[in-house]
C-alpha cells in the first residue's frame, strides 16, 4: 500500500484499486526542515563525509552504505539532499557498471546457474558457483542494485526497495516518490512487450502518479514521476504490442479492461486527471459498442499526445 499522504477518499481510492502501490539548488522539499541549529555543524560533517563518497564512482557502495548508518543523525533536510544525490550517482553509474555484466563468461554463468526474476539476493548467491562472478553479484547488492534478466539477458536495474529504509528520515515527497518507484522496480508492469499486472493495478498506478504531481507540484521528483506517466497512462489506455487493449482484429475492448474501467469509477473520479480521463472515455465506449471508433480513437489519441509530449 502507497504511503502518499492524500485525503481519505484518495486512500480509499487506492484500497479498491489494489496498489501496493540532478539535485537542483534551492529546491524545496515537502515536508523536510533544516536541522536544529545545535545539530547543524554535526550534519554538515556527516554532509562533507557523504559528498567525498558519493562523488567518486569508485566509493559508490561506501556511500551507500554511510548514508545508511548516519542519515537519522542529520535531519530531514539533509537527509532528502543526500538521497537524491545517492540515486543521482546509481543513476549515472548504472551504465556503466552494466558493462561488466555483459561479457560471455558472466551471462553463460548466470545462465548456467537459472537465475530468474523472482530470486532473492542470498538464492542468486548459492546457485552462482564461479568467484568472479560471485563478487560482481555482491557488486550489484553493494551499489545498490539489482539483477534483473529478460530476452535472455541479465542486466542491473535500480533497486528502489532499497531505498525505503531512508523514508523517515526525508521528506514526504520523495519517500511517495521512492514508494511509487519502488512498485515498478519490484514488479514492472510489462515484460517483452507484455503488461505482466492486472488492469487493476496498471490503472492504480496511474492514478498514483497523478495524485503525486497534482499534490507535489514543486517537488524534485514530480519531473520523474511525469516521465513514468509518459509511459504508463497510454498502457492504461492502449495495451502493450503483446496486450493490447483492443483487439487488432474487432477493434473491440478488452471486457477485463473495461471492468477495471467501471470499477475504479464506482466511486467518481474525484480530482484525479487519469481517473477523469477514464470518466470522460467510458461514455464514449458506450455509445461506440464498446470498440475503438474513429470517435474513440481521436479521443485517446489526443489524450495520449499530452502526456507522451511533455
Amino acid at each position: 500500500m502507497r504511503t502518499i499522504p492524500h485525503s481519505l477518499k484518495k486512500t480509499a481510492r487506492a484500497v479498491l484499486l489494489g496498489t501496493a502501490l540532478t539535485l537542483a539548488g534551492g529546491t524545496v522539499f515537502a515536508g523536510a526542515q533544516p536541522v536544529a541549529a545545535a545539530s547543524t555543524a554535526d550534519a554538515q560533517a556527516v554532509y562533507n563525509q557523504f559528498r567525498k563518497y558519493v562523488s567518486n564512482p569508485a566509493s559508490q557502495a561506501q556511500a551507500r552504505k554511510y548514508l545508511m548508518n548516519h542519515i537519522s543523525k542529520v535531519g530531514s533536510w539533509y537527509g532528502t539532499v543526500m538521497t537524491l544525490q545517492l540515486e543521482n550517482a546509481q543513476k549515472a553509474g548504472l551504465e556503466r557498471f552494466s558493462e561488466k555484466l555483459y561479457s560471455d563468461s558472466v551471462q553463460k554463468a548466470l545462465f548456467d546457474a537459472q537465475i530468474n526474476n523472482d530470486m532473492t539476493y542470498t538464492e542468486i548467491l548459492k546457485r552462482v558457483k564461479q568467484p568472479a562472478v560471485r563478487k560482481l553479484i555482491e557488486e550489484v547488492w553493494d551499489k545498490g542494485y539489482k539483477l534483473e534478466t529478460s530476452e535472455g539477458m541479465y542486466y542491473a536495474v535500480m533497486h528502489y526497495e532499497g531505498f525505503k529504509v531512508f523514508k523517515p528520515y526525508i521528506s514526504k515527497d520523495i519517500a511517495a516518490y521512492i514508494d511509487i518507484m519502488a512498485t515498478e522496480s519490484n514488479m514492472p508492469s510489462t515484460f517483452d512487450a507484455g503488461i505482466v499486472i492486472t488492469w487493476d493495478e496498471l490503472i492504480g498506478r496511474a492514478a498514483i502518479m497523478s495524485d503525486y504531481v497534482q499534490d507535489y507540484p514543486k517537488s524534485n521528483r514530480t519531473a520523474a514521476i511525469r516521465n513514468e506517466m509518459s509511459y504508463t497512462v497510454p498502457l492504461v489506455l492502449l495495451g502493450s504490442d503483446n496486450t493490447p487493449a483492443y483487439d487488432y482484429d474487432t477493434m473491440e475492448l478488452d471486457p477485463e479492461l473495461r471492468k477495471a474501467y467501471e470499477q475504479v469509477l464506482m466511486e467518481g473520479p474525484g480530482d484525479n486527471k487519469v481517473l477523469n480521463i477514464l470518466s470522460k472515455l467510458v461514455p464514449l465506449l458506450d455509445a461506440a459498442g464498446n470498440k475503438k471508433t474513429p470517435e474513440v480513437e481521436a479521443y485517446l489519441d489526443q489524450v495520449v499526445k499530452q502526456y507522451t509530449e511533455l
